[in-house]
């Protein structure tokens, strides 16, 4: 009776999590990997087996690199920036003596604001000849007409996601910086460690852990851009910012074309899968366990 106590006990604890696990995640996959091998038709209401003919035909579309292409960029550009911005902004506000309070709520303000609507005030602020960035920039740098630049206006979609990023990873890093033992800069101090080596030796090893976790909520959330993208660009100009989430959505709900919309699921699953294993390389594994020196 024991025994059996002790093997059932364990399979309710994990119950609900493992069917969590099956209704939003397994069963989701299986349905993607179903409906790409199929045309469906959602006005007849039916579905036609076509094999490999989606992934086929969505390889050779130049939309398909393209927005791979746009996915990898948009990542580039927002994450490390987002990562690097917030350390140094925390390190900034945990050397204050005071106030420290105030300016972690102002800065965590941005994360904490609907995007589709703060979108559309970059919006506003992006507009060529009256908005705020031609006006300051365009002559200082000649830059002007963001939005409707094929080569400026992924930029612009970054920098909207760096800004509403970089808040939340500051906080995250703030909250770290508090758990540093003060007695470990102390010695380093007796040591003569200067103030590069004390961070360097000190403080980074400590924000190891919390910087594997702001790089994969960064890179997540640069994975799945779509509201800023739909609300400032709707992937335009000719495509120049078409992601490949922005991409499902133009193919499943735009064009009603479900298979196609589920082999592009299919590759951001593939980009996802690639990052993660990115994230657990050698020198990631060492700085989550605070090992780097």
């Amino acid at each position: 009776m024991s025994d059996a106590r002790n093997r059932v006990v364990p399979m309710l604890l994990i119950g609900p999590a493992a069917l969590g696990i099956i209704v939003f995640v397994i069963a989701p996959l299986i349905i993607v990997l179903a409906l790409s091998l199929f045309r469906v038709n959602l006005i007849g209401g039916t579905m036609t087996f076509a094999g490999l003919d989606n992934f086929v035909t969505e390889l050779q579309h130049p939309e398909f690199v393209t927005s791979i292409r746009n996915t990898v960029t948009y990542g580039l550009l927002t994450v490390l920036p987002s990562l690097a911005l917030g350390l140094i902004v925390a390190l900034a506000i945990n050397g204050l003596t005071r106030g420290q309070g105030f300016w972690r709520s102002v800065y965590f303000l941005p994360a904490a604001t609907t995007l589709v609507a703060m979108s559309a005030v970059w919006r506003w602020m992006f507009r060529p000849d009256t908005g705020v960035v031609d006006t300051v920039l365009g002559p200082l740098f000649g830059l002007r007409d963001w939005l409707g630049d094929p080569n400026l206006a992924m930029g612009a979609i970054a920098i909207v996601g760096i800004w509403h990023q970089f808040g939340l990873i500051t906080v995250l890093y703030l909250a770290a910086l508090g758990t540093v033992p003060g007695d470990q800069y102390d010695s380093a101090a007796i040591d003569g460690a200067r103030d590069w080596s004390r961070f360097w030796h000190v403080t980074w090893p400590a924000l190891g852990p919390t910087t594997v976790f702001a790089f994969a909520v960064t890179a997540s959330s640069a994975l799945q851009a779509y509201d800023v993208i739909a609300a400032m660009t709707a992937g335009g100009p000719l495509n120049s910012t078409t992601t490949l989430t922005y991409a499902i959505w133009s193919r499943g709900v735009h064009f009603f074309d479900i298979g196609r919309a589920a082999v592009l699921s299919l590759a951001l699953l593939a980009l996802s899968i690639l990052v993660t294993a990115v994230q657990r390389t050698g020198y990631a594994r060492r700085l989550e366990a605070g090992a780097v020196r």
